[in-house]
């Protein structure tokens, strides 16, 4: 179980809201550990599994929540 970090921007991030929303959907995917997300900068660093997700996935996931990742 390789366990990676992905730090991903996201300028539509403006609230704590926006890191809730981002948080609970993200912690839905099997594979994902850990998700810190910082309104502040508009980042999310995530930690997961590599053999269950990968950044692309977690990229379509932060798209589908209405927050897509540059």
């Amino acid at each position: 179980m390789p366990k990676v970090t992905a730090t991903l921007t996201s300028p539509a991030i403006s609230c704590m809201h926006c890191a809730m929303t981002i948080t609970g959907g993200l912690k839905t995917i099997e594979g994902i550990e850990d998700v810190v997300v910082d309104p502040q900068s508009k980042k999310v660093t995530v930690s997961y599994d590599s053999d269950k997700i990968n950044e692309n996935g977690i990229r379509a996931k932060l798209s589908e929540l209405g927050y897509p990742a540059d």
